[in-house]
């Protein structure tokens, strides 16, 4: 979570006062029944399972909320986010080129795709997400990330207009092997990590546990990510909304049991001792009189009513969320691409917002790494703007068409435009690197070809001659 305090409040962010982390971790643990609820409806975990039951009562969950965030998610993080180096920031005359390869391998050698896709996901159930960079313990340290829950994180800014970070706290509750239970936070600040230890909140104190150790990110090394500005996850809104499909569906299943144990009633005549028993073993009763009759009593309900009742649930779900139905038959048929197009304009809309705010934190995560490889001398200076962050939205791609786009726009859009918009691509600033040096191979071969043969032919010539 974020929190914004005076920094004549806070004091000395390095020796952090044990008021402001209490402060601070009741602020967290207000939110933490939020986030608990936001966390127990994307497993599955609904508030009908909570309630009292009844006695034939049957109780389902359908878990919308966990289908609205996993298919937002695979939508714009699907596809793993690409890097590449701003042509403006090499184009300069006599500029060298700009080299990202130390940052990518510290990217690569810890899968970030997948801890970017957990940050996504975590931003889309809670609304929130932090990022710890931290140092690895090999040999030889090198920047490393960790996805850090909202509830456990704590990123305080200062109260000015561009909210400065002034530190953050990673907290959680431990218990001794005797059973005492205390806080342990870490405190990071521009320049250090330190450790603390403290009991209850209202009486005891917060000890410094340790001396503090230098980070070489120049930052604050904890990054805050926002699924949108309320800082609201992708299904909090529709929880009523999901509640009441709930209620529908228990409902509906409820009076189908119900349906099914219909009441046997007979008229004109009654059944002897032991009779029942022999009923529903053999399903067969002799001597009943003539004018007897038996039939069952049944609840009636519209079905036809109730399943209209349940689309209009679903739909206001997707709509309120912009998430399109994969199931609903209107979405493809045999819709045209521009229709369909037209179709994902909300839901991609929405993506769209949810990767600008997490473009933000990933350029911070690329100042805050560029700092640490050139504190320790393994690159030059970067800035985050002289790296394109780059989402690939996950559909499904024609081929022959991207192909042939990229085809007709050869000569009027840059080489590394044109291959980032291929789908087999992964890298389209070593993709151009690559196709010049084939070229720079081809002309010189041509020429060493051409020289060859003009050889050839001043030799034959001068045979001729002396002929």
């Amino acid at each position: 979570m974020i929190l914004y305090m005076d920094r004549e409040q806070v004091g000395d962010a390095e020796e952090l006062g044990g008021d402001v982390i209490r402060y601070c971790i009741r602020k967290a643990e207000a939110a933490a029944g939020r986030y608990g609820r936001l966390e127990r409806y994307y497993r599955g975990d609904h508030d009908i399972f909570h309630r009292p039951a009844g006695g034939d009562e049957v109780r389902v969950g359908v878990n919308y909320a966990k289908y609205v965030v996993d298919i937002a998610l695979g939508y714009y993080l699907g596809q793993d986010v690409k890097y590449d180096a701003n042509p403006r920031a090499w184009h300069e005359p006599g500029q060298r080129r700009l080299d990202l390869t130390p940052l990518l391998s510290c990217y690569d050698a810890q899968h970030i795709a997948r801890i970017d896709r957990e940050i996504g996901r975590t931003m889309g159930v809670t609304g929130e997400c932090m990022e710890l960079c931290y140092a690895s313990d090999e040999a030889d340290p090198k920047p490393r990330s960790a996805m850090i829950h909202p509830g456990n994180g704590i990123l305080v800014c200062d109260s000015s207009v561009e909210h400065h970070k002034l530190f953050a706290l990673l907290w959680e509750r431990r218990e001794t092997p005797s059973g005492e239970r205390y806080y342990a936070v870490t405190c990071c600040t521009p320049y250090t990590v330190r450790e603390y230890r403290g009991g209850d909140l209202d009486t005891a104190l917060f000890h410094p546990a340790g001396e503090a150790r230098a980070h070489f990110f120049g930052s604050v090394p904890v990054i805050a990510y926002e699924n949108n500005p309320q800082r609201q996850g992708d299904f909090e809104q529709i929880i009523s909304l999901i509640d009441a499909y709930d209620e529908l569906m228990s409902s509906r299943l409820t009076d189908k049991r119900k349906f099914v144990d219909a009441l046997l009633v007979f008229y004109g005549m009654t059944l002897a001792p032991g009779e029942e028993e022999r009923l529903v073993r053999e399903r067969f009763i002799d001597g009943a009189p003539l004018d007897a009759r038996a039939e069952y009593i049944q609840k009636t309900f519209d079905e036809a009513g109730v399943q209209v009742l349940a689309d209009a649930l679903v739909e206001e779900m997707h709509k309120q969320t912009l998430t399109v139905d994969l199931s609903d038959e209107r979405f493809s048929g045999n819709s045209s691409g521009q229709a369909l197009k037209l179709k994902l304009l909300a839901m991609d809309q929405m993506a769209r917002n949810k990767m600008g705010q997490m473009e933000q934190g990933l350029k911070e995560r690329i100042g805050l790494y560029s700092h640490w490889l050139q504190v320790k001398g393994e690159m030059d200076a970067l800035s985050p703007e002289d790296v394109d962050v780059v989402f690939t939205v996950n559909l499904p791609v024609n081929e022959a068409e991207q192909v042939e786009l990229v085809t007709r726009l050869q000569g009027i859009v840059d080489e590394q435009t044109l291959l980032g918009q291929l789908w087999f691509v992964k890298d389209p600033a070593e993709a151009v690197r690559n196709l010049r040096a084939q070229r720079e191979e081809t002309a010189a071969l041509r020429r060493e070809n051409n020289d060859t043969h003009r050889g050839t032919q001043g030799n034959g010539a001068a045979q001729k001659e002396e002929a």
